[in-house]
């Protein structure tokens, strides 16, 4: 085009650095415009190759242009793109065309290159007219001296700024290796073996989910770049260091999507798993369990008990529609479980999705099945998978890939059919059961189902489909009504149910997770501490009341900054409140706090109480249910002559007790025929009504019972000179029954 119309071609810029020279050859550095100078160098290696025995004047004026004269071999060729191409482009070169790679980018160029070149000849133009077009070729260079003060990289960022769109993947890799001196030994050792790992599509999405599972805040492909280099720099990371990372966890996502395979079937089954049912927010707490396998802190077996008890999680919770804020919550997940201590990881991990009180924790079988009953699952992220996994659930095995979800009761509403089909309650059958369970198969006939008689799609059905458990009880069903739907689902569930089983552990030390309230709890809150809170599912430490306050309201303002800037501009106050809680003017709060620089203060000089209704009311302002709160309180100081310190949320009942009946002992007021009837459940359950186990054992392994876990303090009490252990197994609801209990003594 434009040899034809003899007209110049603008092709962009092209940006390098000077002054960089490893060799005896003037070198330089292109940051900018790689992609472009490597095409049009397997293009003019194309025109060279096709001027061979034609043209002596083109193969010559094209080897000046190619080809250093004069030097090494390995200096021959002027230009070097990165080290795959580079060998890709030096077989080129070589004419060993029949040794390169099918599959790269340098090999279909120049098969592309050299047919149109072909078919341009054949249109009656001479090779000399598309040597005379690619010298109309234009491009702008831009260049660089880092010894007068230029940086390359900021260059290179500011092209990004003005329009020239870089990818995230190219930003992170010029960041990491453009002003490095060991620049070629950190790409051939790290970057191009993450690239092997993910591939170079994923790349992006490879960097965006590394830095979801380093930091605290919300990772998107507009701000990754920016929190990348701010992550690297705060905590003092070289280059390499975070290559070494990115390269260690590559491995781990190269297996999750499908790139590659590191490891054994199972463990890259079950990773593969989470991708199919497209659960990417589970990455981050899959990076940090990976590392410690990778470590050696737990074998093979640990890790996949974990993956497979996490896939279950997400099954059963996805299935019930809860925990609708599973990115924070995975994020945390990790640091919540684990301390540095890697003994008993699985079953800290599975106790710890069975305890939780909110939300977030694992639904039972009872919930999982109403859930697979009733609620929808065709359009859910799991739908194919748990239809695969029931049809795969025996020894034979089929290919489901290819096959499609079909309805057995169909999509389209009011067929005439069908209305007779279900009966007189076919508007509450479509409405309630369309979607679920119990009316969906796999089938690779789907498009000819549609509202067919249900005989009919019966036949098709049994002709057509080899999904046999799926389809079991549709095949023996005279026909397809509500109690057909319930009743597959309810066999189908049980299969599900068994497959994604619920492990029946829990912390046997029931006061784990007794100072953990709500919201919305009528506690007095006067002379307490917090421990921590978990918001939309993430948990935050905290070291006071106030420090609560201020972490959750920075957490409300990334999730609605617009809300506080309405609320401050409108000296916002909470119902029944003489004062102001959130402004612009800090003049109108008696300690205003900045909420990160943005002009918007809120007042910290509230009680624990206040505290508590301040955040009550934004959860409201959010339209957020209360259940998305809760908190946890630290353990106050004990005092046998303050009652005060006795109370619910002071400290545990099981603590309580304990510090009770060491009272009791240390001043004589309990004799040994009741420490005796204290070692039998019958009479501790006749005292402390929700109390299984005896208070008080002669050894701390007493009553285990099955559980591998110990039910009795460590720390030993002695009456007569014998050690004696006190249960921890006490609820809330016995506090008021043990500190009467006590007062009989006195």
């Amino acid at each position: 085009m434009a040899n034809e119309c003899d007209r110049k071609h603008f092709m962009g810029t092209i940006v390098y650095i000077v002054g960089l020279n490893a060799s005896t050859l003037s070198e330089v550095l292109i940051i900018d415009g790689q992609q472009r100078l490597t095409s049009m160098y397997i293009l003019l290696k194309a025109l060279y190759d096709a001027a061979k025995g034609v043209s002596v004047r083109i193969e010559s004026e094209i080897e000046e242009v190619m080809f250093n004269r004069n030097c090494d071999e390995k200096y021959k060729l002027k230009l070097k793109p990165v080290k795959t191409d580079n060998e890709q482009l030096l077989l080129l070169i070589k004419d060993k065309i029949d040794e390169m790679d099918r599959n790269s980018n340098i090999y279909k160029n120049y098969i592309t290159f050299r047919d149109l070149i072909e078919r341009t000849i054949s249109s009656g133009l001479e090779l000399s007219d598309i040597l005379n077009g690619i010298k109309k070729l234009e491009m702008v260079e831009i260049v660089l001296d880092k010894s007068q003060g230029d940086e390359p990289q900021k260059i290179f960022e500011s092209i990004n700024s003005t329009g020239l769109e870089l990818s995230l993947s190219d930003l992170i890799r010029n960041y990491l290796l453009m002003d490095d001196i060991n620049q070629d030994e950190l790409y051939e050792n790290y970057w191009s073996a993450i690239e092997k790992n993910v591939g170079y599509r994923n790349l992006g999405n490879f960097v965006i989910n590394f830095l979801n599972s380093q930091i605290s805040g919300s990772v998107n492909s507009k701000n990754a770049y920016r929190l990348f280099k701010e992550h690297c720099e705060s905590e003092n990371l070289t280059h390499e260091d975070v290559l070494k990372d990115l390269l260690r966890t590559s491995r781990y996502y190269g297996v999750f999507i499908g790139e590659k395979q590191y490891y054994s079937q199972k463990i890259t089954y079950l990773l593969r798993s989470f991708y199919t049912i497209k659960q990417t927010t589970v990455i981050p707490f899959i990076f940090k369990i990976f590392d410690d396998y990778e470590e050696n802190f737990i074998d093979e077996k640990t890790l996949c008990n974990v993956l497979e008890y996490l896939l279950t999680y997400f099954i059963r919770i996805t299935s019930c529609e809860i925990n609708k804020n599973l990115s924070k919550f995975m994020k945390s997940l990790y640091d919540r479980i684990y301390d540095g201590n890697y003994e008993d990881y699985y079953e800290k991990f599975v106790k710890f999705l069975n305890d939780l009180r909110t939300n977030d924790r694992m639904p039972t079988d009872a919930e999982f099945k109403d859930a697979l009953i009733r609620k929808p699952l065709y359009k859910k992220s799991i739908c194919k998978y748990v239809l695969s996994v029931i049809e795969n659930s025996t020894k034979e095995q089929i290919d489901v890939a290819n096959l499609t979800i079909e309805h057995i009761l169909p999509q389209k509403i009011n067929a005439a059919v069908w209305k007779k089909e279900v009966g007189d309650n076919y508007d509450m059958v479509y409405e309630t059961y369309l979607h679920t369970l119990g009316n969906l198969t796999i089938t690779g006939y789907n498009s000819e189902l549609g509202t067919k008689p249900f005989n009919e799609k019966k036949k098709i059905i049994r002709d057509y489909s080899k999904a046999n458990i799926l389809n079991k009880d549709v095949l023996s069903a005279e026909r397809w009504d509500e109690n057909s739907i319930v009743e597959r689902a309810d066999s189908l569930a049980n299969i599900l149910i068994n497959v994604f089983s619920y492990v029946e552990m829990h912390s046997d030390v029931s006061e784990i997770n007794e100072l953990s309230f709500g919201v919305n709890s009528d506690i007095d809150l006067s002379n307490t501490k917090p421990g921590g809170f978990s918001f939309i599912g993430e948990y935050t430490a905290v070291s006071s009341w106030v420090d609560l306050l201020t972490k959750f309201i920075d957490i409300v303002y990334d999730l609605d900054g617009d809300l506080l800037n309405e609320l401050a501009t409108k000296n916002y106050s909470i119902p029944n409140a003489d004062r102001v809680y959130i402004s612009n003017d800090e003049r109108m709060l008696r300690k205003g706090r900045q909420i990160n620089k943005t002009g918007i203060f809120f007042e910290s000089n509230l009680s624990s109480n206040n505290i508590l209704s301040f955040i009550r009311d934004l959860l409201s302002k959010m339209d957020l249910d209360s259940d998305e709160f809760s908190f946890s309180l630290s353990e106050a100081p004990f005092d046998i002559n303050d009652e005060n310190t006795w109370m619910e949320g002071m400290l545990p009942v099981a603590k309580l007790f304990y510090n009770l009946i060491d009272d009791l002992i240390r001043n004589s007021k309990i004799d040994a025929t009741e420490i005796e009837k204290l070692k039998t459940k019958e009479y501790t359950k006749s005292l402390f009504k929700s109390t299984d186990y005896p208070a008080i054992a002669n050894n701390i392994d007493d009553n285990k019972g099955n559980s591998v876990y110990k039910r009795y303090r460590a720390k030993a009490l002695y009456f007569n000179n014998n050690a004696i252990y006190v249960t921890t197994q006490f609820f809330e609801s016995d506090r008021d029954a043990v500190i009467a209990w006590y007062r009989n003594h006195l």
